[in-house]
């Protein structure tokens, strides 16, 4: 790929987002939901603050003149800390691997019956078949996939609010019991900088892939409105039929109550998020490990099958479980990145300016 255009940026963007806790509902629910109507605006300013870090992003890969994590995240040349950075940046892509396979197997089991253990497997061979691709390779599967993934959910909340009418949408009551996040605000701050974590190393090789300026705002201002869109039609359906809240995937429970049809098909769609979102994350993990260790460029096939079959034994440990921890752990760790993040940024406009 020579040059990457408004549209594919934009599904890509989306992409980094788009996984299984997100579609299937339990992670809008525990970061927005459960502050009952503020949830709404805490999603709204978690949108405005993707899009701004977004295009953040994708301008630092250019002005910094790098698509490595661990330099893109610590400006200074301190080799332990970009070290420390990558080091978490790749834990954090490894867990969001982990928590797909094991959404993947959690919704094969109640689709299917087929053991949780089996789901992953399969899962993971086929996001490990397709990584082979590389970043080519992801950007193609984004373009094809998330469009559908976008138009699905906005067509499934409809069906929610014609079955089951729209008198709750705005009736959401607080009940958060998480401690790691206290309040609303807190939670729409955490939620972006984790999801941020591993959109840098996702977004990262994309950067020299964007040639016009024009084409990273308009791209990346797209993505935020299509998430605000799909975060607006789970968080809406859920509040119509709050019953769906208790299961490990409400969103398909909610598809089920409208129809059991429906409900298999939008376990479908749920398939196509995990795969995107688990694909985008052992990507970009597997790229920094070969740009910063000679023997992963010379073992690739190797690394992935090794990365691929870890990730399976990590997932087993259960989709629920692992949302509600390694996900705000991360945001804390994150927001500290992100900072040092928007210190680069400045730093390479100076540096710019000078040399002007």
């Amino acid at each position: 790929m020579n040059e990457m255009k408004t549209l594919p940026l934009a599904f890509t963007y989306v992409g980094v987002f788009l996984g299984a806790g997100f579609v299937s509902g339990p992670e809008l629910w525990q970061f927005f939901g459960a502050f009952g109507n503020w949830g709404y605006v805490g999603f709204l300013l978690a949108a405005v603050l993707f899009t701004l870090f977004g295009i953040l992003l994708v301008r630092l890969t250019q002005v910094a003149h790098t698509d490595e994590m661990d330099r893109l995240l610590v400006p200074w040349n301190i080799p332990w800390l970009r070290a420390a950075s990558g080091i978490v940046a790749a834990a954090f892509l490894f867990g969001v691997v982990v928590i797909m396979a094991a959404g993947s197997g959690a919704l094969l089991e109640q689709m299917t019956g087929l053991p949780t253990w089996i789901g992953n497997a399969l899962f993971m061979l086929a996001v490990a078949l397709v990584a082979l691709l590389g970043v080519t390779g992801m950007v193609s599967a984004f373009s094809a996939l998330i469009p559908v993934l976008v138009l699905a959910t906005l067509a499934f909340a409809a069906a929610a609010c014609i079955k089951f009418g729209t008198g709750n949408i705005f009736r959401l009551e607080n009940v958060n019991t998480n401690p790691l996040m206290p309040t609303w605000l807190v939670a729409s701050l955490t939620f972006v900088a984790y999801n941020l974590l591993g959109g840098i190393g996702i977004m990262a090789p994309i950067g020299k892939l964007v040639k016009k300026r024009s084409v990273i705002y308009w791209g990346i201002t797209l993505a935020g409105g299509m998430l605000t869109v799909v975060a607006a039609s789970i968080l809406f359906s859920m509040a119509v039929y709050p019953a769906a809240i208790e299961a490990e995937l409400p969103m398909v429970a909610v598809a089920t109550a409208i129809s059991p049809t429906l409900g298999t098909v939008y376990g479908i769609v749920l398939l196509l998020s995990m795969f995107c979102n688990a694909l985008a994350s052992l990507v970009a993990m597997l790229t920094y490990m070969e740009q910063k260790q000679v023997v992963f460029r010379k073992h690739k096939k190797l690394t992935l099958a090794a990365a691929a079959v870890l990730s399976w034994i990590g997932s087993l440990a259960g989709f629920g479980d692992l949302i509600s921890v390694i996900f705000p752990v991360f945001g804390y760790l994150s927001v500290v990145f992100l900072v040092c993040m928007m210190v680069h940024f400045i730093q390479c406009k100076r540096r710019e300016k000078q040399s002007a």
